[in-house]
């Protein structure tokens, strides 16, 4: 049994998982059937191996540690948008449940020091990954890392929409300065604008006093009022709430869809060539690229 479950972990951490839960549930659920079926007196020549009492017990304890990652992969594979921004929060979810306990029997407590070895050392690219759970507003709070690392993170947030800012001023001043030299200056300066009535009265006795702010200053506040907004339930959509939200925090929108963008899984692009597999077939095989491209967008939208 552990050796299935070591198993399971190392080639595919989560088709494999939903599978072993698959196959032990589906054995108890069917194990009246299947012994009903062994004592058929074809069989009772066969030297055929059951579960014992111990066995079975065994099995049902580890189907309860598989339940979570059986979720998990339910979660991930079936939910129409399963950003990057999941990850983490998953994992940290599944290490918790895999927490020893004092009422542990042997097998449960090996399969459980198993699941979180192999999990543990898993994704790498973790300040990626930290930067896309922030981007959350699910799970912006990032409880499962401590306060320097969730100051490092939102550190790194900050400096990278600065220098995504200070890129985008450059471009656009490159840009005026090219057009501006290809274009011929005018004879005649522009007219005056012309003020309003409110402004003609109004205007030298009470000015709005705008502050100037430089880029960091202002995506320090930004982030600082993102971080003191509360969390959406788990259950909402995060794009729909940036969506909402980009007026209030433009500058941190900018790279949450950015990093909201990319998939957990690759099974939304899987699915895509299972579709296409569906629509060239041997009978069609003299569609073009374009009506292909055309064929699957239709069956997904």
């Amino acid at each position: 049994m552990l050796g299935l479950a070591k198993h399971c972990l190392i080639h595919d951490v989560t088709t494999r998982w939903n599978s072993s839960y698959d196959m032990l549930v589906r054995y108890l659920e069917q194990q009246a059937a299947v012994y009903v079926a062994l004592t058929e007196q074809a069989l009772k020549k066969k030297d055929i191996s059951i579960l014992s009492d111990q066995e079975v017990k065994m099995t049902e304890e580890v189907i309860v540690i598989l339940k979570p990652l059986k979720t998990l992969t339910t979660l991930i594979s079936s939910e129409a948008t399963p950003s990057a921004s999941m990850i983490l929060p998953l994992k940290a979810t599944v290490l918790h449940s895999m927490e020893p306990n004092d009422g542990d029997s042997a097998i449960v407590t090996q399969v459980k020091a198993a699941i979180r070895e192999n999990l543990e050392d898993r994704y790498s690219c973790q300040d990626f990954l930290h930067k896309c759970t922030a981007l959350d507003p699910r799970f912006k709070p990032l409880p499962h890392v401590d306060d320097a690392c969730r100051d490092r993170i939102y550190n790194s947030l900050i400096t990278e929409i600065v220098a995504m800012e200070e890129e985008h001023e450059e471009a656009k001043w490159t840009a005026a300065a090219t057009s501006s030299s290809h274009t011929p200056e005018a004879s005649e300066s522009p007219p005056p604008v012309k003020r309003s009535a409110m402004a003609e009265l109004f205007g030298e006795l009470f000015q709005t006093q705008v502050e100037d702010k430089d880029t960091l200053q202002l995506v320090k506040e930004e982030v600082a009022a993102y971080k003191a907004v509360s969390s959406i339930s788990v259950d909402s959509d995060p794009l729909l709430w940036w969506k909402t939200n980009e007026p209030t925090y433009p500058l941190i929108a900018k790279l949450a869809k950015r990093y909201l963008a990319i998939p957990a899984t690759s099974v939304p692009s899987e699915r895509v060539f299972s579709t296409a597999g569906d629509i060239v077939t041997a009978s069609r095989s003299a569609l073009t690229a374009d009506n292909v491209d055309k064929l699957i967008f239709l069956a997904k939208n």
